[in-house]
């Protein structure tokens, strides 16, 4: 009874500490246990989005749960730096190893008994909600609601082996410190270090590569591949320069001697120097949790508000069937007993001859040809009749002389070398032939060209046929005509497209992706909120045994306060810094999806950086007053 009873009372003095990061655990605990109900939902794994959806909330899961891990070992080691002078103060009261280890294990079975009650109370009240949420932003009425118990005890087991993890940490830090030296470790300051120059001029090297990565990422399959490299780099460089680069150039700033001795830049420099020694982890942590909370809701809602223009493009009519011949008198009879069936008016709108569409990339007017996964178009000759028939146009083209069509090509070419072949190009703003070729991501390009047959040698395959119908009814007629229709035609996926169709494909993909956007983001928001209040707590640690002796050197406490300012302005100084270097590799991404609009992207950007702003300096004031209460607290 005396350990449970020193345990509880630890808990309940230092409940400034405890409490919030109970709050936080247990909504955390929540997070994980209703994407664990959703991944093993039956409703969700027997829909036709099933797979890509549960692939991606796997992905969001092992985000999370590595987030859980080392926002949990981090707060700990705080809570454990709190505790230092108690633990010390029971060993001189004749308390053992093993006696601490006690009262140790007593507070972390605590936290985790409270965090998974609390938790499991949010997530049960709050799973439904997130359901209903998922299924109206996927529209997908086939999504039923059932409660799993699978996901309670995964989440709890879990949990219980984070928190057995934090017990195996602390114990080894107390092994590694004599219980004697526990009361004078709470006191001692920490050794002045040597400035860090090769791991700080390395940290620059990584953050830059990992900028010029970004920056320099192409709109090709391999645009994901390379963001996500170039996100390693960032996150190892960003945890260099605060830690060492940083110290390097302070230290600098301190050799100058007439920058240094005026008492402004004096106390200043002294100030962050001191703080980015013990804390630019921690100040890198945070700097990369608003990094990924900016970056994340720029791609999640501007992968949403982009829907819209995707099925514009690709889908200029409402549907457009891909063959390698004509429409047959057969196949039009199949079209008007459907349209008949399913109370549409369907009628062929435009006919049209291509070319089977190239890989490659359009480089000083020169087209190298490639392969899929790095290619930035797909390019396709179309006949100079097909075109003036459909745009009913009279445009003629001289020898060696083409029109030119590509959406996202804000520099046109004006030459096209290509199979030893020479064209004067001329671009075009409108083009009713539009289609995406085999529904693949990569940017489709078109020439119209007064002959075809010369270029189809270059692709080695037989011409196709593109016959574009609209229809005319109401939005459920035309979305069960569509989808008959295309078995009756017996067409495959990548022969067929229809715009009701490729909407109902988008939207759940797309509000997947807002979805667990959104959840991640808010998971991140807590955490940075709780990294900035314990990092105020560490602050106030720190600076509580040197707030006497800063006062008699004539550093007052708003002077204090504005040094912290500084230091965590670095942090989202830091994030808006690498959301600006990460835009080009998410324009890029964008692109790749045919979402790309720099006026839509521009808005969306501005206002999450402008509320992330608003956001951190909220918290960064709210937290503050825990850090008076510390410094402010008589040292016995």
């Amino acid at each position: 009874m005396t350990y449970i009873k020193l345990a509880t009372d630890g808990i309940w003095k230092n409940k400034k500490y405890y409490f919030p990061y109970i709050i936080a655990t247990s909504i955390l605990f929540a997070s994980n246990y209703i994407l664990f109900s959703i991944l093993q939902n039956q409703s969700i794994k027997n829909s036709m989005f099933g797979s890509q959806l549960q692939g991606l909330i796997k992905l969001t899961l092992c985000l999370l749960i590595s987030i859980s891990v080392i926002f949990m070992i981090y707060v700990d080691h705080i809570l454990s730096k709190s505790e230092t002078r108690e633990l010390g103060l029971y060993n001189i009261l004749g308390f053992t190893n093993q006696n601490l280890k006690v009262v140790i294990t007593i507070r972390l079975i605590a936290n985790y008994l409270i965090s998974a009650v609390i938790g499991l109370i949010l997530g049960i009240n709050f799973n439904r909600f997130s359901f209903m949420t998922l299924q109206r932003m996927l529209n997908i009425k086939e999504f039923k609601y059932s409660s799993v118990t699978g996901a309670t005890q995964i989440t709890l087991i879990m949990f219980f082996v984070i928190f057995l993890l934090l017990l195996f940490i602390r114990f080894s830090q107390l092994k590694k410190v004599n219980p004697l030296d526990l009361w004078k470790a709470a006191s001692n300051q920490e050794k002045a270090i040597k400035a860090p120059v090769f791991s700080g001029i390395l940290g620059v090297i990584i953050l830059g590569s990992g900028y010029y990565l970004a920056v320099t990422t192409q709109p090709t399959m391999m645009a994901i591949a390379k963001f996500m490299m170039a996100v390693f780099l960032v996150v190892f460089g960003t945890y260099l320069v605060f830690s060492s680069f940083s110290i390097l150039l302070l230290k600098l700033l301190q050799k100058n001697k007439h920058f240094y001795y005026q008492s402004r830049h004096l106390i200043s420099v002294s100030g962050m120097l001191h703080r980015m020694k013990s804390n630019g982890i921690s100040l890198a942590s945070i700097c990369l949790l608003c990094s990924a909370i900016i970056v994340v809701l720029i791609g999640s809602v501007s992968m949403e508000v982009g829907k819209e223009r995707i099925v514009k493009l690709w889908c200029p009519s409402d549907i457009t069937l891909t063959t390698n011949r004509p429409l047959t008198a057969g196949q039009r009879e199949t079209i008007a007993e459907c349209s008949k069936t399913y109370h549409v008016q369907a009628h062929v709108e435009h006919q049209a001859k291509m070319t089977t569409p190239i890989w490659g990339n359009l480089k000083g007017g020169q087209f190298e040809q490639g392969d899929i996964q790095s290619a930035k178009y797909q390019l396709t000759f179309v006949s100079l009749a097909d075109y003036n028939k459909a745009q009913h146009t009279n445009i003629k083209l001289n020898k060696n002389e083409a029109l030119f069509y590509c959406p996202d090509v804000k520099t046109k070419p004006t030459t096209l070398n290509i199979g030893g072949q020479r064209l004067n190009l001329r671009s075009i703003k409108t083009f009713n032939l539009f289609a995406n070729y085999d529904h693949s991501i990569v940017q489709p390009a078109f020439v119209i060209v007064k002959d075809i047959d010369g270029f189809q040698k270059l692709t080695n395959e037989p011409l196709i046929y593109l016959t574009f119908l609209n229809t005319k009814g109401t939005t459920r007629e035309n979305l069960r005509f569509a989808s008959i229709l295309q078995t009756k035609l017996g067409l495959s996926n990548t022969e067929y497209t229809s715009k009701y169709l490729t909407e109902t494909q988008l939207t759940p993909i797309f509000g997947s992706f807002l979805f667990l956007g959104v959840i991640i983001s808010i998971i991140l928001l807590i955490i940075t909120t709780m990294m900035i209040y314990y990092k105020q707590i560490a602050e106030g640690l720190e600076d509580r045994q040197n707030f006497q002796t800063m006062q008699q050197i004539g550093l007052r406490s708003k002077t204090i306060h504005s040094q912290i300012l500084m230091v965590f302005g670095f942090p989202i100084l830091g994030a808006i810094i690498n959301a600006c270097f990460a835009f080009p590799a998410i324009r890029s991404i964008l692109k790749l999806f045919s979402i790309y609009n720099f006026k839509m992207v521009l808005a969306v950007s501005s206002g999450v950086i402008i509320a992330m702003i608003i956001f951190y300096l909220l918290i960064y004031f709210l937290t503050t007053r825990i850090y008076r209460q510390i410094i402010n607290q008589r040292i016995y």
